[in-house]
C-alpha cells in the first residue's frame, strides 16, 4: 500500500502572510486588515488554560478523541487527531500505492505538491462533471475531493461523492475529502461513511473555530491508514493546550449553532456588498470566504489597488486569461474601514500604472 518517496518539496503561496505583504506594499503589520485567509474571524472564546495543562506532557486518554468523535458523528475508533489536516495530507500519499490522481485545478495547492512528492502523477480537474468524467473513464486510480472547495465554494453532494468512490474502490484506488470548511453544512460530511474501504476524510479544527494557530485536526479512515499513519507520529505531536482547547470547543454545542447562523448570514452579506462594488467578478460564496472570477489584469490591478490601501486578499494564479480573488470575511472591528476602501475604489478609482481599475486607458 505505501508509496516510495519521489518528488521535491516547493514552498507555496498562503493567504495571511502579512509579512510579505508588509514588505511588498510598505505597510507596517500592525495596519492590515487580513481578509486572505478563509479563518472565522469570530473564533471560539478560549478560556484561561489550567497551569497543570502546560506543565504536564499531553494525556493520549484526555477525551479529546471522543469530544471529536461526537462533534463529527463517528465512532472514536476511526479518527486520528494529528498537528492540522495540512500534516495528514502531507502524509497520507506516502501510504497510497501510486497511481494517477484527479485534483482540482484551483484547490489547495498543498495537495498537489503532497501527491507529486509522494512520485504520483497529477491529473487536473476543474470540477465534478470533470471528475466524473476522469473516473468513469478509468483514466485515475486516486482522487481528491476538497468539499467545499477551496477557493472555488463548490459543494458536490454526499450520493455523487460515494458513487464515484465506490467506483475507484472497484478498481482498488482511494478517495481523499478534505472537509476543513464543511462545518457550516455538516449534513454534506461524508464522516458518516468511515470506515469505508479506500475513503479518508480530513477535517480541521481551524477554519469554523476560528483557532487555526491550535494546528489541530483529524483522520477517518479504515484502521490500515491509521495504523499506518499513526506509526510516523512522534510522541507528543499535538501539545497539552491544543488538545486542551480542541475538547473544551468541540463539545461547545451551543456556539457550534451560534456559529453556523452567523457565518452563513455574514457571508451572504459579503457577496451582496462585494457584487455592488466589483461587478465585473463572478462571485460564489461559502460561508467562511466568497471568491471571485474575472480577467486576469483586472484581478491584478484590484489587488494591488486593495494591498495600496492596506486590505489583503488571495489572489489566485491565472488560468487561461482567468484569475481568482478569495474575500475572507471582514471582522466586525474591520468592517467600516473595508467599507471606506470600497466605496473609494467605486467613486474615486486608484490608477495603476496607465490604468485605472475598471481598466480603461488613461491618455
Amino acid at each position: 500500500m505505501k508509496a516510495e518517496g519521489g518528488g521535491v518539496s516547493v514552498a507555496l503561496k498562503h493567504g495571511g502572510d502579512l509579512s510579505a505583504a508588509s514588505e511588498v506594499f510598505g505597510i507596517p503589520k500592525d495596519q492590515w486588515i487580513d481578509l486572505s485567509t478563509g479563518i472565522s474571524p469570530w473564533s471560539w472564546p478560549v478560556p484561561e488554560v489550567p497551569e497543570s495543562v502546560w506543565k504536564a506532557l499531553p494525556d493520549a486518554c484526555d477525551g479529546l478523541e471522543e469530544a471529536a468523535a461526537n462533534y463529527y458523528g463517528c465512532d472514536p475508533g476511526i479518527l486520528l487527531a494529528v498537528s492540522g489536516s495540512q500534516y495528514a495530507l502531507q502524509h497520507i500519499p506516502f501510504h497510497i500505492d501510486r497511481g494517477r490522481v484527479a485534483i482540482p485545478i484551483r484547490g489547495y495547492a498543498e495537495h498537489r505538491a503532497a501527491w507529486l512528492n509522494a512520485g504520483h502523477e497529477v491529473v487536473d480537474y476543474k470540477n465534478a462533471a470533470q471528475l466524473v468524467q476522469l473516473i468513469a473513464g478509468h483514466d485515475v486510480q486516486h482522487a481528491v475531493v476538497i468539499n467545499p472547495n477551496n477557493p472555488t465554494g463548490e459543494m458536490v453532494g454526499c450520493q455523487q461523492l460515494m458513487a464515484m468512490q465506490q467506483q475507484l474502490h472497484s478498481a482498488g484506488g482511494w478517495m481523499i475529502v478534505d472537509e476543513a470548511f464543511v462545518d457550516t453544512s455538516p449534513g454534506n460530511s461524508l464522516v458518516s461513511e468511515c470506515p469505508q474501504s479506500g475513503l479518508v476524510v480530513l477535517r480541521s479544527v481551524g477554519k469554523f473555530f476560528g483557532l487555526a494557530g491550535l494546528r489541530l485536526g483529524f483522520i477517518m479512515a479504515p484502521s490500515i491508514l491509521l495504523q499506518a499513519l499513526a506509526k510516523d507520529l512522534p510522541p507528543w505531536h499535538i501539545s497539552h493546550p491544543a488538545r486542551w482547547v480542541g475538547k473544551q470547543a468541540l463539545a461547545d454545542t451551543a456556539w457550534h449553532q451560534v456559529q453556523q447562523q452567523r457565518l452563513k448570514s455574514e457571508a451572504n452579506i459579503w457577496r451582496q456588498i462585494l457584487s455592488e462594488h466589483f461587478p465585473e467578478l463572478r462571485l460564489s460564496v461559502s460561508p467562511l470566504f466568497v471568491s471571485g472570477v474575472g480577467e486576469a489584469g483586472y484581478c491584478e490591478r484590484l489587488y494591488q489597488v486593495l494591498g495600496q490601501c492596506g486590505v489583503l486578499v488571495r489572489l489566485f494564479d491565472d488560468i487561461n486569461g482567468q484569475r481568482m480573488l478569495r474575500f475572507g470575511l471582514p471582522a466586525e472591528k474591520d468592517l467600516s474601514k473595508v467599507m471606506a476602501v470600497l466605496k473609494q475604489l467605486v467613486t474615486e478609482p486608484l490608477l495603476i500604472g496607465e490604468q485605472t481599475l475598471a481598466g480603461e486607458r488613461i491618455s
